[in-house]
């Protein structure tokens, strides 16, 4: 019969007082966080005052970057110039004026123009940087040669100082040397246009023929005329170059020509002494040379196998060389073609944009060291006003620090330390007195580790000091060596007690770790249970037995199966090498062998020893046999009984239950058990977090209802 419980419940203790701490507690966080969002908005108000100082400081210095870039990069330039030219003052003063001009005409930066004044200055002479004059003239040259060259200033500076330095162009009189530059670059940039050689090609041709040419007075535009001639025949930039500085020398031979060639070529008509007549032309003296067209062997006698065909193209292409001398000659190409460049969008804003440059280069000059100051000190302000949060706060931690309390502090750590010594004393003696009564787990961990301590100290200085004592005890006679053997005798003894405590304390902590027991106690019944199949069961025995032996045979068999192995794994390479498929076939049957024999070797020691202990246990009659289940004669075979620790599923919460009434045990007599529960505290600590405190009475209901079930439940568990 079922028992039947009446339950008497008491609500009583805190209750009240917690649902006001609720309550209470609500309006504190209320409060906490508005002065949490009140800090937060300072916070971000005082960020937001460093960011926009930052920020002002930043465009500040950016505002005077932009200002003087221009005018410090003129300045750099300038210096440079002068550096290298020896011009100062007024010369230079005019040489800058110079390039501004130059930059507002051609929509360049005025560092620019310099720097190609820089290359004049360093390709032909310096002394030109003292004439301001010619020098701004072939600055100018320059400028308008980069507009047909993509706006590469250092590659026209190249074009026109190549071809001034390979026709040997004198600067005795810079204002003429000038105006030869002007004439070498429109007839470059007609060539250009007229023919299919560029101007870096026409420059890397220059480079290889210009001084043969101007050797063999063959005119610069001739020249020209000649390389465009080349080009067209696949002769291109330095390889044409080559070609027509090889034809130009052997026509320029004249009557040092070899004997043999000058008498072919007197057969063929052609007078060798006005072939090598510098009045002529260029053209007329390669139109001499055409009866050598119908005879390929004279041709590549006279002027090489090497340069046979490039004659060829030469005297076949008489008219066309005129006819580039002529579209060459006495034209203003490289002005022309730049005035187009220039008439493009881009060009005339870039013209544009140099009108407020040399405006900057203006203010930047007149302002002097101001804007350099200026541009430094803003350009510090930056990093400074980007760490002022972190100043700021610094600063606030010194005060803070500066405001501690500290004798307060000092105070309590000093108690503090106190207090521990204390600790450690009592523990010390805990340890000498070996009172190891259980100090829960946290104390017996403490008095552990003061007791490893105490070990590593005290008991092997002593034990270091004993065994001094005991080798002069050894070493001295009499009186003394009884005294050092007294003193070795307490050192040791000493040592033994400092191990003995320690082990134990050691001990009892690890025993008071919760899951030591059961580990403990799971451990003792395996054992248990091995031991009572090892007595009762002969399968058992001979199944152990036989992995055992299986165990060993796997050990011992390892050498044999080794040597064949290895004997089969020769065998193979062997065969391998002497391509003998019988051979290969034999030893790898040998190693595969060698594996299964391995494997029988360690099941074959597996079964021996299980028959064996099989047919023992059958021979003799006082082994234990075992017994079919539910047979009568295993009645009296006992199993070890294994404490395991036990546990309180109330985990003492009902201690303090009192039960009244008849009967209080645990009978199923169908008596009716009454049962007092005392409620002290029905809740000792209801905390609710949530970000709008909005929970309503029916949740709280439902907490105090699942806590009183949870006290039924747990009383009817521990009576049931």
């Amino acid at each position: 019969m079922a028992s039947v419980f009446d339950y008497i419940f008491n609500i009583g203790g805190n209750f009240t007082a917690q649902i006001s701490g609720m309550s209470a507690a609500a309006g504190n966080f209320t409060a906490q966080a508005e002065v949490a969002e009140s800090r937060g908005r300072s916070l971000a108000s005082t960020l937001a005052s460093f960011s926009y100082i930052k920020d002002i400081a930043q465009n500040v210095a950016d505002g005077f970057a932009q200002l003087s870039g221009a005018g410090i990069k003129l300045d750099s330039q300038m210096h440079d110039l002068s550096a290298v030219a020896g011009v100062t003052g007024d010369g230079l003063k005019q040489i800058e004026g110079f390039a501004r001009q130059s930059a507002k005409a051609f929509g360049t930066d005025a560092a620019v123009a310099v720097e190609g004044y820089k290359l004049l200055l360093s390709q032909l002479t310096p002394e030109l940087g003292k004439y301001p004059e010619a020098l701004s003239a072939m600055g100018d040259c320059i400028q308008t040669t980069s507009k047909l060259m993509g706006g590469d200033g250092v590659a026209a500076a190249q074009v026109l100082t190549t071809a001034m330095n390979q026709y040997g162009v004198s600067m005795e009189d810079p204002t003429a040397a000038a105006a030869e530059m002007a004439r070498m670059m429109n007839v470059m940039a007609a060539a250009g246009q007229a023919g299919s050689a560029e101007l870096p090609a026409i420059s890397a041709a220059l480079q290889q023929c210009g001084m043969a040419a101007k050797a063999a007075n063959v005119s610069f535009e001739e020249t020209n005329a000649a390389i465009q001639v080349l080009d067209k025949a696949g002769k291109k930039a330095s390889e044409g170059g080559v070609a027509l500085r090889n034809v130009l020398g052997q026509l320029s031979k004249g009557r040092f020509i070899e004997k043999q060639a000058r008498e072919e070529l007197e057969k063929a008509g052609i007078d060798v002494v006005a072939l090598g007549d510098n009045s002529k032309s260029l053209k007329e003296r390669l139109e001499m040379l055409k009866p050598m067209l119908n005879d390929s062997a004279l041709l590549s006698k006279f002027f090489g196998v090497e340069n046979a065909n490039a004659a060829r193209a030469l005297i076949q292409g008489t008219d066309a060389l005129q006819g580039f001398t002529d579209a060459v000659t006495g034209t203003n190409s490289a002005t022309e073609q730049a005035a187009i460049v220039m008439d493009s969008y881009a060009e005339r804003q870039a013209r544009v944009n140099q009108q407020f440059e040399d405006l900057k280069i203006s203010i930047f000059q007149a302002t002097g060291d101001f804007s350099l100051w200026c541009g430094v000190l803003t350009s510090a302000l930056v990093p400074l006003a980007q760490l002022a949060p972190l100043l700021t706060a610094g600063w606030k931690l010194m005060l803070l620090i500066k405001g501690l309390n500290w004798a307060g502090m000092w105070s309590g750590i000093v108690g503090w330390v106190r207090s521990a010594a204390v600790s450690v004393a009592l523990m010390n003696g805990t340890l000498s007195t070996s009172n190891m009564i259980s100090l829960g787990f946290i104390g017996n961990m403490g008095r552990a580790t003061i007791g490893l301590v105490r070990f590593a100290t005290v008991g092997i200085l002593n034990a270091l000091k004993g065994l001094g004592a005991l080798v002069l005890s050894f070493v001295t006679g009499g009186t003394a060596s009884a005294a050092f053997s007294a003193t070795a005798s307490t050192s040791f003894g000493i040592f033994a007690t400092t191990a003995s405590a320690a082990c134990r304390a050691v001990s009892v902590a690890i025993m008071s770790i919760p899951i030591v027991g059961w580990i403990a106690a799971a451990i003792a019944a395996l054992i248990a249970v091995g031991v009572y199949f090892w007595n009762t069961s002969v399968k058992f025995r001979a199944v152990l037995k036989g992995t055992w032996s299986a165990f060993k045979a796997c050990f011992t068999g390892i050498g044999d199966m080794a040597k064949q192995v290895f004997g089969a794994i020769g065998d193979l390479i062997k065969a391998c090498f002497n391509l003998d498929s019988a051979g290969i076939s034999a030893a790898l049957a040998k190693l595969k062998a060698g594996f299964s024999n391995y494997g029988k070797q360690i099941g074959l020691a597996f079964n021996e020893a299980y028959e064996a202990e099989m047919s023992a246990n059958e021979k003799d009659p006082k082994k234990p046999k075992d017994k079919p289940k539910g047979s009568p004669n295993n009645a009296g075979a006992a199993i070890p009984t294994v404490e395991t620790p036990k546990v309180d599923p109330t985990g003492g919460s009902l201690s303090g239950a009192s039960g009244t009434g008849a009967g209080n045990g645990s009978d199923s007599g169908g008596k009716i058990k009454n049962i007092t529960i005392n409620i002290e505290k029905l809740v000792e600590r209801f905390e609710i977090h949530s970000a709008t405190v909005g929970e309503s009475s029916e949740q709280v209901k439902t907490v105090i209802l699942e806590t009183l079930m949870g006290a039924l439940n747990d009383t009817q568990l521990a009576t049931s």
